[in-house]
């Protein structure tokens, strides 16, 4: 198993929306809509989110892509 240094900061590809992946069972979810950002904490406690959790920060598929952390973190200092 690989050593990852957290949080890992990931984003959607062409949506606004944004992940702070915490640990790999929990992370934090943004999402703008419209003029609101609606956050949402997320843990995994079933093994298809563990598996999400792992697509997101190895940004399999082609749906997600890496995200700058100062981004993330002025949209979670602004709620």
């Amino acid at each position: 198993m690989v050593n990852l240094d957290y949080p890992i900061y990931r984003k959607y590809v062409g949506v606004n929306v944004w992940f702070k992946i915490i640990n790999n069972r929990e992370f934090i979810e943004l999402k703008k809509v419209g003029q609101r950002l609606v956050v949402e904490h997320v843990k995994a406690l079933q093994y298809p989110e563990m598996l999400r959790i792992q697509d997101m920060i190895e940004c399999t598929e082609g749906r997600w892509e890496l995200a700058d952390s100062r981004e993330v973190e002025v949209l979670l200092s602004e709620r």
